[in-house]
């Protein structure tokens, strides 16, 4: 009995080993990356930011981060003593 045991036990962990690389692989070809160009240029045509979301099926955070301009950087005047 514990012999059924340990081989089923030893199948098991052969199978998650062959299988962990195989299905990472599968999930990282899967995501493709999406570029702020391509997410402005939707939203320069006329689509909402959830319609962008959607299409490109990317998250909120990344279609704000792209559209959100740049904060202006703030120039120090030179104090006068």
């Amino acid at each position: 009995m514990k012999r059924i045991g340990l081989a089923m036990v030893a199948a098991l962990a052969t199978a998650v080993l062959v299988g962990s690389p195989a299905l990472a692989a599968h999930k990282r070809m899967a995501r493709s990356t999406v570029s702020c160009k391509e997410i402005k240029d939707a939203i320069a045509a006329g689509k909402s930011e959830e319609d962008v979301q959607k299409e490109k099926n990317v998250s909120a955070a990344r279609v704000k981060s792209c559209t959100t301009p740049a904060p202006a950087k703030k120039h120090r005047a030179a104090k006068k003593t």
